[in-house]
């Protein structure tokens, strides 16, 4: 299943749940904080104040609510100005089945006020 924005294009395949959080970021040796804005089994959103290229490698490290600390390689798929910085889409890569259903379970455990971001 995939998942298409309002204006019909392709944005995800997996739906999203806001994930409000600090995360660490290792990209090419160096190591910062990001605001991590939304979170689902393929990827998050980041809030950085600069910009990273397209196709960029990382590392995020964050704890998934009710569930492990993990260390994930990301994959930058997005980049777009923003009041503050920019949003970064990412990918994760070669997550491993337990902490894609740890995921899983906290983007499907949404209250009743949230959205469903897809």
């Amino acid at each position: 299943m995939t998942y298409e924005d309002s204006q019909g294009s392709f944005r995800r395949k997996y739906p999203r749940r806001k994930f409000q959080r600090r995360v660490s970021v290792l990209h090419q040796g160096h190591y910062f904080l990001a605001d991590s804005e939304e979170i689902g089994e393929g990827g998050m959103a980041l809030l950085l104040p600069e910009s990273l290229k397209e196709n960029d490698q990382l590392v995020v490290n964050f704890r998934i609510p009710s569930g492990d600390f993990v260390s994930l390689r990301a994959e930058v798929r997005s980049v777009r100005a923003a009041d503050g910085g920019f949003h970064h889409g990412i990918a994760f890569r070669d997550i491993v089945f337990t902490h894609k259903r740890q995921i899983r379970t906290y983007v499907s455990a949404r209250t009743s006020r949230e959205k469903l971001l897809i």
